[in-house]
């Protein structure tokens, strides 16, 4: 005897995402009323579309500028000090004051014999070929909030507070992957809604658990999810062969779609961090390395190697420190070297880094002279890495003196250039990495603030 089903089972199912654990086949159950179908279908809408921790979904519009190239948004909070990361100086130096000579600094593969990075930087100097310093970027300030929010968005206030989306959400915003931008632990708070031409959702790490749930686990589950959204999808076949296509059901069609495509994909269990997915990071391991950073570096590899997300950001924090730099310094940039390296050499492995653009920056620089606390303080010249992404590496960009001041360089050798005029600064670094990302017509024609230059743009020759 045929099982009598409720259909209201299956409505609740489809609008208000409940019931799935009662579900007969569907081709038990009568047509859903067109109105049903919509109601339906908005609930799915609204599970794609809605709210900062569902799926970034598809933004509307996205495509005019499709990233071909994944980022990686790393922010090194605190304020880093340059002359142990980017920049070192021989002991000689005029005005410096050295905690180590400079035959301590790490030499970057493949790069002159001045092309150094800080001395505790080991794993990074060695994948060199892939890696371009950054230096002399001119701040502006000695602010934390304006200095972090000058480098995430190429524009500087001294308030911090900025009418500008920030360089991963405008990336993100041009993207049809399952989830456009991830916020991980450490990682600045994407500055969203400002100017985008499409609009952006963020899933932030607090929410991660949430979004995992929304997801169905186990076959039986998962199966009868498939059911409902196969039925759904038969269901607006019929509607629009009586009513004809118009916006709701494209709407409704493009949710179903989506979603199916996510559960058959398994994309919960993709979000889940496993043992296994920190072996790599575990294996000779620095005895002091950070266990949240390592999970946070670990997760981004999974959802990079998984095609789920077009940029991330994460952090480390550690280097707002005004006494004791050497002591506080060397654990948290050694950590973070050997989760780095760990994190490139499994994206090579996969052969995803050349399309995975890694970018580290931090608040500002360090001040050359040592304070009575053993530290440095702030000072407004500042560097970065950048990393992967196909650009020709072993490099420097960008230039010092011997007091740490920005020097005029050559837009197209990143060289210092006597009697130039020209100065890197963050909005230089953005436009790049638009260009990197979405190409030099995206700059040019919505973001003319953001000048990227020819040196930091510069691609491996085939």
């Amino acid at each position: 005897m045929k099982k009598k089903i409720d259909k209201q089972v299956l409505k609740d199912s489809l609008i208000k995402g409940t019931g799935h654990g009662h579900i007969c086949h569907p081709s038990q159950l009568p047509d859903l009323t067109r109105r049903e179908l919509l109601l339906g279908g908005t609930y799915l809408a609204g599970y794609v579309m809605a709210s900062q921790f569902l799926p970034g979904g598809q933004a509307l519009g996205a495509g005019q500028y499709p990233p071909q190239r994944r980022l990686v948004w790393i922010n090194m909070s605190g304020g880093w000090d340059i002359l142990e990361i980017t920049d070192p100086k021989p002991a000689s130096t005029s005005g410096i004051d050295m905690m180590y000579d400079w035959g301590a600094a790490q030499a970057l593969a493949g790069g002159g014999a001045n092309d150094k990075i800080g001395r505790w930087l080991i794993n990074t100097a060695a994948m060199g070929q892939d890696v371009v310093v950054v230096r002399g970027l001119n701040m502006g300030t000695t602010s934390h909030m304006a200095g972090a929010v000058y480098m995430d968005t190429g524009v500087l206030s001294n308030s911090g507070n900025v009418n500008a989306a920030s360089i991963p959400a405008i990336v993100a915003s041009e993207s049809t992957a399952t989830i456009p931008i991830i916020q991980l632990n450490g990682g600045m708070d994407p500055q969203i809604d400002r100017g985008l031409l499409s609009p952006v959702s963020v899933v932030r790490a607090q929410n991660l658990d949430l979004y995992r749930s929304m997801y169905p686990e186990g076959t039986d589950a998962v199966e009868q999810k498939m059911l409902v959204l196969n039925y759904l999808n038969s269901s607006i076949a019929r509607a629009k062969a009586k009513t004809g296509d118009h916006d709701r059901l494209k709407a409704v069609a493009s949710a179903q779609s989506k979603i199916q495509t996510q559960v058959a994909d398994n994309v919960g269990s993709k979000l889940e961090l496993t043992n296994d997915d920190r072996t790599a990071f575990n294996i000779n391991a620095p005895r002091t390395m950070n266990n949240g950073m390592r999970d946070a570096f670990a997760l981004s590899l999974k959802l990079l190697k998984n095609n789920l997300v077009t940029c991330l950001n994460l952090g480390v924090g550690g280097f707002d420190t005004h006494a004791g730099q050497e002591r506080s310094m060397q654990p948290v940039v050694e950590s973070f070297d050997f989760l780095l390296a760990r994190f490139v050499a499994e994206l090579r492995a996969a052969n995803q880094l050349d399309n995975t653009l890694i970018v580290l920056y931090s608040d500002f620089g360090r001040t050359p002279k040592v304070n009575n606390n053993a530290g440095r303080d702030h000072w407004p010249v500042g560097g970065a890495l950048m990393i992967g992404g196909g650009i020709q590496g072993g490099r420097v960009v960008g230039a010092t003196d011997d007091n740490l001041r920005a020097l005029s360089i050559n837009r197209d050798t990143g060289a210092a250039e006597t009697g130039g005029s020209f100065t890197l600064s963050p909005s230089n670094l953005g436009g790049a990495v638009l260009e990197l990302t979405l190409g030099a017509t995206y700059t040019t024609t919505y973001r003319t603030y953001l000048e990227s230059i020819p040196a930091l743009t510069r691609l491996k020759t085939s």
